[in-house]
């Protein structure tokens, strides 16, 4: 159950950056959720970081979430739309059963335009 908490404060960080400086400065506002010992390391990690160019998704906790038990669809679906919004892509896609919408594109790289699937 602990790794659905770290994406849902790992998302929470990525669309507040007020609780990524405020776990960077104090590591112990992450007692409120039920983390384990290295969640909590890997979240000040990643708080701490001073990260420059594109790196969002690529620190310890995606690192992280990405072995083991897959999330919970809807901490998935929230994370999904965090990483999109932080990186300035598409959420529309990510928002209902099956991640389907009228975003014209998939967030995973394989875009679909009409009258063009030839092209995708």
């Amino acid at each position: 159950m602990s790794k659905d908490a770290l994406a849902g404060v790992y998302a929470d960080m990525l669309t507040d950056d007020g609780l990524k400086s405020k776990i960077a400065a104090e590591p112990r506002v992450l007692d409120t959720w039920d983390l384990t010992a290295e969640e909590k390391r890997l979240l000040v990690e990643e708080a701490s970081a001073e990260v420059t160019g594109f790196a969002i998704g690529g620190g310890p906790v995606m690192g992280y979430l990405g072995a083991g038990p897959l999330l919970s669809p809807g901490n998935a679906m929230n994370l999904g739309r965090a990483l999109n919004s932080a990186a300035g892509l598409p959420t529309g896609a990510l928002n209902g059963p099956g991640f389907a919408s009228g975003a014209g594109c998939c967030p995973w790289g394989h875009p679909t335009v009409p009258g063009m699937s030839s092209q995708a």
